[in-house]
């Protein structure tokens, strides 16, 4: 067979199925290769997702901790107040000073909110609570849930 100088030889069978054995185990190794660093981003975000949930728990438990020495704190608080007699009126006392605002301006003094209906301080949690399902009147807006 003879070839035109101007046409490039075509390819053997054999020459074909080579060069596309060859695409075809370098295509395997690229996957293999590929695989291999998704399964280790995997497993290296695994092991942070484990990391975050050890320390979510660690942050969970603590934060129950806190929770119940206030509870316990509010519940010796009520007991003390109970035992004395009077209304809770202490945490008035403790009101940080005033300090100069961000114009140079002292801040105006704290001024307690005025209880809803007689409310006091030293009430219970049961009792607070019926006395939020009854309306305060405030003169300055409409009526409000407390």
């Amino acid at each position: 067979m003879r070839q035109r100088a101007d046409r490039p030889r075509e390819p053997t069978l054999h020459e074909a199925l080579t060069s596309i054995m060859g695409a075809y185990h370098h295509s395997q190794e690229t996957m293999a290769t590929v695989l291999a660093k998704f399964q280790e981003t995997q497993r290296l975000q695994e092991e942070q997702y484990m990391g975050f949930r050890e320390e979510l728990r660690t942050i969970n438990s603590t934060l129950g901790t806190i929770v119940g020495v206030l509870k316990e704190l509010v519940n010796t608080r009520r007991d003390t107040v109970a035992l004395q007699g009077a209304p809770d009126t202490s945490l008035d006392d403790e009101l940080p000073p005033t300090s100069a605002g961000a114009n140079g301006q002292e801040a105006p003094p704290h001024q307690p909110p005025t209880p809803c209906r007689g409310r006091t301080t030293s009430q219970t949690v049961p009792e607070i609570q019926d006395k939020d399902r009854e309306r305060c009147q405030d003169p300055h807006q409409e009526m409000r849930p407390h």
